[in-house]
């Protein structure tokens, strides 16, 4: 006999935005057999029609989340020259510990995951290219990808709330560390196959932060991420951080575009960030460095 398998569900993108995903639109172990009678029904991508009448299909919500591992935060690296030639790259991902037998669930085990973020400034002025500082943030906490909040307004409302641990390994007088429990919110704004905006406001408050009790002066208790772009298109995304403190703060800005609209086959994002204020790194909170501009490629955005 042959094993019973769930039939194959596949989704496709509109335009350039299905070559980007099209391998991420399938649900992993859902292959089907010939002859073989399917065990379950597995749901299909929710469906988001396009405002220009064009062919529906799946959110890039639904296409970065869709899979057990995912992109977390964007995936990068850029190069610099102001101050001195410099590098900044990140690697994030995400992983659900469990995945119940209904994918719709709420439960909070089946919608807990684990995340990685390791975040990298390269000084590649110096004689020995050394690593300026590199912070690592592992995260546990509960994400629900679409909570299923819809109105004329919001087309589509993400959560994600737990812990969080932010250090740069380092002893001494160079240490850093932060502890900090979260609320993230994600708010989409208009056809998510189309032009519109996403808002996220990341609510945090310290659980432990003794390398740096200041730190709240220079980076408050909330990252705000604004973004505006299409699928298949430009995004402009900016991260902006305000101190208790007057006059502390800063912008970390990125505009992408998908590589694919200019050679076909590839995949990512050209991608060129701009950052002004305090904190780049842990090691540099409470110093604000000069300005930076950079261009470089991205995974993900």
């Amino acid at each position: 006999g042959e094993v019973p398998a769930a039939p194959t569900v596949a989704a496709v993108a509109p335009g350039a935005a299905s070559t980007e995903h099209k391998d991420l639109a399938a649900a992993p172990g859902t292959s089907q057999h010939e002859g073989a009678t399917p065990a379950a029904t597995v749901p299909v991508t929710p469906i988001v029609t396009a405002a220009n009448g064009g062919t529906p299909g799946p959110s890039p919500a639904d296409l970065r989340d869709g899979q057990r591992l995912s992109f977390n935060e964007p995936m990068y690296l850029m190069f610099g020259a102001h101050n001195g030639a410099n590098a900044k790259f990140q690697i994030s991902f995400k992983y659900r510990i469990f995945e119940g037998e209904n994918p719709s669930s709420k439960r909070v085990l089946d919608n807990l995951y684990f995340a990685y973020t390791q975040f990298s400034l390269w000084d590649l002025n110096d004689e020995s290219r050394p690593f300026r500082d590199t912070n690592y943030r592992p995260s546990l906490y509960y994400y629900l990808s679409d909570t299923g909040v819809k109105n004329r307004v919001i087309s589509r409302l993400s959560l994600a709330t737990g812990f969080e641990h932010e250090s740069n390994g380092r002893d001494g007088d160079q240490s850093r560390s932060v502890n900090t429990l979260f609320l993230k919110p994600t708010i989409y704004f208009g056809d998510q196959t189309d032009w519109h905006w996403r808002v996220a406001p990341k609510v945090y408050g310290y659980v432990g932060k003794s390398d740096n009790e200041d730190i709240a002066h220079y980076r408050g208790y909330m990252d705000l991420l604004v973004a505006y772009g299409r699928p298949d298109s430009w995004e402009f995304a900016a991260t902006l951080r305000k101190g208790t403190r007057k006059g502390y703060g800063s912008v970390d800005a990125q505009l992408t575009y998908p590589l694919a609209r200019l050679l076909p086959g590839t995949a990512g994002y050209l991608m060129a960030g701009y950052f002004y204020g305090y904190g780049e790194s842990l090691l540099d909170y409470n110093q604000k460095t000069p300005w930076q501009f950079r261009i470089g490629y991205a995974l993900s955005r």
